[in-house]
């Protein structure tokens, strides 16, 4: 029930910020096909080692680090395997692989509401795309999902959960 409510909170907050976005034509970083590019072949790859459930928590943590150290795309391009393997980066990567903390049923029923609630607004591919980038924040935020659930409408207009929302619409 409480996710249920989380998100429709979501879905709320995307169509509001979907038409601010449409105002604004504001997006900063990666292109958002490039974003999705990078997730969509981490995800083929590390399906070979890893659940497609920790594989995508996996793909959406990396992205995100990967990103916040190479701001364009150009520059990810310039990574090498001895980037990779530097002590700095395998930190990066055993966090990633470590971080996520819902079951699969939890993350399940988050992305199968989330995207049923939103693609009326967005169309299906945008909502998956948006659900699967808010599930990874939220399971960041909360490890746990149940306290996802105090998750208010309230909460949700703060600025820094409006940063997180809009980041997720930029994908």
């Amino acid at each position: 029930m409480k996710k249920s409510i989380l998100s429709t909170l979501f879905v709320f907050f995307l169509i509001i910020g979907n038409i601010t976005a449409q105002v604004t034509g504001e997006t900063k970083g990666w292109p958002s096909d490039e974003r999705y590019a990078f997730i969509n072949e981490c995800i083929n790859t590390a399906k070979e080692h890893l659940s497609e459930d920790s594989a995508r928590f996996y793909c959406y943590c990396m992205q995100f680090k990967v990103e916040k150290k190479y701001p364009t795309i150009e520059l990810a391009a310039t990574i090498t395997e001895a980037d990779m393997n530097s002590p700095e980066w395998q930190k990066d990567i055993q966090g990633c692989l470590n971080g996520g903390t819902w079951t699969a049923a939890d993350r399940s029923t988050f992305l199968n509401e989330c995207i049923t609630s939103a693609k009326g607004s967005v169309g299906d591919e945008k909502a998956k795309i948006y659900c699967e980038c808010m599930l990874y924040k939220v399971e960041v935020k909360f490890p746990n999902p149940e306290d996802a659930g105090t998750l208010t409408a309230e909460k949700l207009a703060t600025p820094e959960w409006k940063k997180i929302i809009q980041s997720c619409l930029d994908f």
